[in-house]
Protein backbone atom coordinates (compact mmCIF):
# COMPACT_ATOMS: atom_id res chain seq x y z
CA UNK A 1 0.00 0.00 0.00
CA UNK A 2 1.42 3.43 -1.36
CA UNK A 3 1.16 6.42 0.47
CA UNK A 4 1.21 9.46 -0.83
CA UNK A 5 0.87 13.11 0.12
CA UNK A 6 -0.08 16.54 -1.87
CA UNK A 7 1.09 19.14 -0.11
CA UNK A 8 -1.05 21.51 -2.34
CA UNK A 9 -4.58 20.71 -3.75
CA UNK A 10 -3.08 22.14 -6.97
CA UNK A 11 0.09 19.46 -7.46
CA UNK A 12 -0.96 17.16 -9.88
CA UNK A 13 -2.46 14.02 -8.33
CA UNK A 14 -2.86 10.38 -9.62
CA UNK A 15 -5.47 9.71 -6.95
CA UNK A 16 -7.75 7.48 -9.12
CA UNK A 17 -9.21 4.69 -6.99
CA UNK A 18 -6.81 6.03 -3.82
CA UNK A 19 -8.53 6.71 -0.16
CA UNK A 20 -7.85 10.42 0.17
CA UNK A 21 -7.74 12.03 3.28
CA UNK A 22 -8.57 16.17 3.03
CA UNK A 23 -6.89 17.96 5.79
CA UNK A 24 -7.65 21.76 6.54
CA UNK A 25 -6.28 22.11 10.26
CA UNK A 26 -7.01 25.77 10.28
CA UNK A 27 -10.20 25.37 10.86
CA UNK A 28 -11.99 24.02 7.53
CA UNK A 29 -11.68 20.15 8.33
CA UNK A 30 -11.40 20.97 12.55
CA UNK A 31 -14.44 23.03 12.15
CA UNK A 32 -16.13 19.97 10.25
CA UNK A 33 -15.30 17.32 12.82
CA UNK A 34 -16.70 19.42 15.33
CA UNK A 35 -19.95 20.36 13.77
CA UNK A 36 -20.42 16.58 14.18
CA UNK A 37 -19.18 16.06 17.63
CA UNK A 38 -22.03 18.96 18.26
CA UNK A 39 -24.68 16.59 17.03
CA UNK A 40 -25.51 17.62 13.52
CA UNK A 41 -26.71 15.02 11.34
CA UNK A 42 -25.24 16.63 7.92
CA UNK A 43 -22.87 18.78 6.88
CA UNK A 44 -22.88 20.35 3.70
CA UNK A 45 -19.86 21.94 2.12
CA UNK A 46 -19.06 25.47 -0.02
CA UNK A 47 -17.13 27.54 -1.48
CA UNK A 48 -15.80 31.10 -0.27
CA UNK A 49 -17.98 33.19 -2.09
CA UNK A 50 -21.10 30.84 -1.38
CA UNK A 51 -25.00 32.23 -1.39
CA UNK A 52 -26.45 32.70 1.66
CA UNK A 53 -29.56 31.95 0.44
CA UNK A 54 -28.88 28.63 -0.89
CA UNK A 55 -26.84 27.78 2.58
CA UNK A 56 -30.28 28.46 4.21
CA UNK A 57 -32.34 26.36 1.94
CA UNK A 58 -29.82 23.40 2.34
CA UNK A 59 -29.97 22.89 5.63
CA UNK A 60 -33.47 24.25 6.52
CA UNK A 61 -35.22 26.23 9.48
CA UNK A 62 -33.44 24.41 12.24
CA UNK A 63 -29.56 24.26 10.42
CA UNK A 64 -27.09 26.54 11.00
CA UNK A 65 -24.76 28.17 8.35
CA UNK A 66 -20.62 29.20 8.48
CA UNK A 67 -18.98 31.65 6.95
CA UNK A 68 -16.11 34.03 7.45
CA UNK A 69 -13.97 36.88 5.88
CA UNK A 70 -10.73 36.88 5.26
CA UNK A 71 -9.85 38.10 8.90
CA UNK A 72 -11.81 35.02 10.18
CA UNK A 73 -14.17 36.58 11.04
CA UNK A 74 -17.95 35.61 10.89
CA UNK A 75 -19.67 36.71 7.02
CA UNK A 76 -22.62 38.82 6.72
CA UNK A 77 -25.90 36.61 6.98
CA UNK A 78 -24.43 33.55 8.30
CA UNK A 79 -25.02 32.13 11.74
CA UNK A 80 -21.16 31.40 12.79
CA UNK A 81 -17.80 32.13 11.67
CA UNK A 82 -16.44 28.51 11.41
CA UNK A 83 -14.63 28.54 14.83
CA UNK A 84 -14.10 24.90 15.91
CA UNK A 85 -13.87 25.84 19.49
CA UNK A 86 -17.39 28.10 18.89
CA UNK A 87 -19.00 25.06 16.98
CA UNK A 88 -18.09 22.14 19.00
CA UNK A 89 -20.28 23.97 21.63
CA UNK A 90 -23.55 24.46 19.89
CA UNK A 91 -26.02 21.47 20.51
CA UNK A 92 -26.70 20.53 16.67
CA UNK A 93 -28.76 16.95 17.63
CA UNK A 94 -30.14 16.22 14.77
CA UNK A 95 -29.79 19.19 12.70
CA UNK A 96 -27.97 19.98 9.40
CA UNK A 97 -24.89 22.47 8.95
CA UNK A 98 -23.52 24.54 6.34
CA UNK A 99 -19.70 25.32 6.51
CA UNK A 100 -18.33 27.72 3.87
CA UNK A 101 -14.59 27.47 3.16
CA UNK A 102 -11.63 29.15 1.21
CA UNK A 103 -9.48 26.64 1.22
CA UNK A 104 -10.82 23.04 2.14
CA UNK A 105 -13.89 23.10 -0.28
CA UNK A 106 -10.85 22.88 -3.61
CA UNK A 107 -9.01 20.33 -1.61
CA UNK A 108 -12.26 18.10 -1.71
CA UNK A 109 -12.68 18.91 -5.50
CA UNK A 110 -9.22 18.00 -6.23
CA UNK A 111 -10.00 14.87 -4.39
CA UNK A 112 -12.49 13.71 -7.90
CA UNK A 113 -11.97 10.30 -8.51
CA UNK A 114 -11.28 8.58 -5.52
CA UNK A 115 -12.92 5.41 -3.99
CA UNK A 116 -13.24 7.39 -0.72
CA UNK A 117 -13.14 10.50 0.38
CA UNK A 118 -12.62 11.42 4.47
CA UNK A 119 -12.27 14.34 6.66
CA UNK A 120 -9.06 14.67 8.53
CA UNK A 121 -7.62 16.66 11.28
CA UNK A 122 -5.38 16.29 14.55
CA UNK A 123 -8.48 15.90 16.33
CA UNK A 124 -9.73 12.67 14.96
CA UNK A 125 -6.02 11.75 13.92
CA UNK A 126 -6.10 8.15 15.51
CA UNK A 127 -9.63 7.90 14.32
CA UNK A 128 -9.38 9.10 10.44
CA UNK A 129 -5.73 7.28 10.03
CA UNK A 130 -7.67 3.67 10.99
CA UNK A 131 -10.40 4.20 8.91
CA UNK A 132 -8.48 4.84 6.08
CA UNK A 133 -6.01 2.01 6.63
CA UNK A 134 -8.61 -0.49 6.63
CA UNK A 135 -10.51 0.97 4.06
CA UNK A 136 -7.62 0.96 1.62
CA UNK A 137 -6.71 -2.40 2.99
CA UNK A 138 -10.23 -3.54 2.09
CA UNK A 139 -10.13 -1.75 -1.37
CA UNK A 140 -6.39 -2.65 -2.13
CA UNK A 141 -5.97 0.71 -2.49
CA UNK A 142 -3.34 3.17 -1.98
CA UNK A 143 -4.09 5.94 0.52
CA UNK A 144 -2.94 10.15 -0.70
CA UNK A 145 -3.73 13.35 2.00
CA UNK A 146 -4.59 16.03 0.54
CA UNK A 147 -3.07 19.58 2.29
CA UNK A 148 -5.47 22.27 1.48
CA UNK A 149 -2.90 24.87 2.01
CA UNK A 150 -3.43 28.88 3.04
CA UNK A 151 -4.54 31.99 0.55
CA UNK A 152 -6.79 30.25 -1.89
CA UNK A 153 -4.55 26.85 -1.81
CA UNK A 154 -1.59 28.80 -3.66
CA UNK A 155 0.79 28.26 -0.56
CA UNK A 156 1.67 25.51 1.30
CA UNK A 157 0.13 25.60 5.17
CA UNK A 158 2.72 24.36 7.23
CA UNK A 159 0.10 23.30 10.00
CA UNK A 160 -1.42 21.16 7.01
CA UNK A 161 1.53 19.49 6.36
CA UNK A 162 2.16 18.84 10.18
CA UNK A 163 -1.11 16.79 10.38
CA UNK A 164 -0.07 14.75 7.45
CA UNK A 165 2.74 13.94 8.86
CA UNK A 166 0.97 12.61 11.92
CA UNK A 167 -1.35 10.68 10.04
CA UNK A 168 1.24 8.91 8.07
CA UNK A 169 3.17 7.96 11.19
CA UNK A 170 0.46 6.98 12.92
CA UNK A 171 0.13 4.92 9.39
CA UNK A 172 3.61 3.18 9.93
CA UNK A 173 2.59 2.42 13.69
CA UNK A 174 -0.92 0.79 13.12
CA UNK A 175 0.55 -1.27 9.79
CA UNK A 176 4.22 -1.78 11.27
CA UNK A 177 6.03 -0.11 8.64
CA UNK A 178 6.34 -2.93 6.20
CA UNK A 179 2.89 -3.06 5.04
CA UNK A 180 2.89 0.68 4.00
CA UNK A 181 5.44 1.99 1.24
CA UNK A 182 6.17 6.14 1.64
CA UNK A 183 6.75 8.25 -1.55
CA UNK A 184 8.98 11.22 -0.93
CA UNK A 185 6.34 13.37 0.05
CA UNK A 186 4.83 11.35 2.40
CA UNK A 187 8.66 10.72 3.99
CA UNK A 188 8.99 14.58 3.98
CA UNK A 189 6.07 15.00 5.78
CA UNK A 190 6.98 12.22 8.11
CA UNK A 191 10.15 13.68 8.67
CA UNK A 192 9.18 17.25 9.53
CA UNK A 193 6.59 16.07 11.81
CA UNK A 194 9.15 13.92 13.82
CA UNK A 195 11.09 17.02 14.46
CA UNK A 196 8.32 18.73 15.94
CA UNK A 197 7.74 18.22 19.94
CA UNK A 198 4.74 20.31 20.40
CA UNK A 199 1.55 20.87 17.77
CA UNK A 200 0.71 23.89 19.47
CA UNK A 201 3.67 25.36 18.84
CA UNK A 202 3.75 24.44 14.95
CA UNK A 203 0.26 25.68 14.58
CA UNK A 204 0.97 28.91 16.51
CA UNK A 205 4.02 30.03 14.63
CA UNK A 206 2.29 28.92 11.35
CA UNK A 207 2.02 31.44 9.04
CA UNK A 208 -1.79 31.02 9.75
CA UNK A 209 -2.17 30.64 13.30
CA UNK A 210 -0.36 34.08 13.69
CA UNK A 211 -2.95 35.38 11.67
CA UNK A 212 -5.38 34.21 13.63
CA UNK A 213 -3.59 34.86 16.81
CA UNK A 214 -3.49 38.82 15.75
CA UNK A 215 -7.04 38.51 15.08
CA UNK A 216 -7.57 37.49 18.79
CA UNK A 217 -8.57 34.02 17.19
CA UNK A 218 -5.64 32.02 19.66
CA UNK A 219 -7.89 29.96 21.06
CA UNK A 220 -9.09 28.81 17.81
CA UNK A 221 -5.43 27.93 17.01
CA UNK A 222 -4.95 26.19 20.43
CA UNK A 223 -8.28 24.12 19.89
CA UNK A 224 -7.25 22.94 16.21
CA UNK A 225 -3.88 21.53 17.83
CA UNK A 226 -5.38 19.29 20.21
CA UNK A 227 -4.98 15.81 19.35
CA UNK A 228 -7.55 12.43 19.86
CA UNK A 229 -10.55 14.36 20.85
CA UNK A 230 -12.80 12.90 18.65
CA UNK A 231 -13.68 9.34 16.97
CA UNK A 232 -15.63 11.33 14.30
CA UNK A 233 -14.65 10.36 10.80
CA UNK A 234 -16.85 12.66 8.31
CA UNK A 235 -16.80 11.10 4.75
CA UNK A 236 -17.64 12.95 1.79
CA UNK A 237 -20.36 11.45 0.28
CA UNK A 238 -23.01 12.13 -2.57
CA UNK A 239 -26.56 12.35 -2.46
CA UNK A 240 -26.74 8.84 -3.82
CA UNK A 241 -24.80 7.08 -0.84
CA UNK A 242 -25.26 6.27 2.76
CA UNK A 243 -22.34 7.31 5.08
CA UNK A 244 -22.25 8.11 9.18
CA UNK A 245 -21.62 11.84 9.46
CA UNK A 246 -21.88 12.41 5.45
CA UNK A 247 -20.45 15.50 4.23
CA UNK A 248 -22.28 17.15 0.68
CA UNK A 249 -20.47 19.58 -1.43
CA UNK A 250 -23.58 22.36 -2.17
CA UNK A 251 -20.95 24.40 -4.72
CA UNK A 252 -17.39 25.45 -5.14
CA UNK A 253 -17.75 29.32 -5.42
Amino acid sequence: MKIKVAFLPTSPLAIAGDVCIIVDVIRATTALVGLFDAGSKRVFVGGFRSDVAKARAAVGESGVICAEQDDGSRAAGFDHEPSPSLLSRLDLLGRSAMLATANGTPAILAAEGAALVLIGSLRNLDAVARRALAEASSRNADITIICSGQLRNSRIAIEDSYCAGMIVSQFCELAKDDAVELDDSASLARGFTTSQNSAVKVLLSSMTGRRFTVNGRQHDVEFCARINESTIVPVVTTQYETNDHPVYLLDAQ
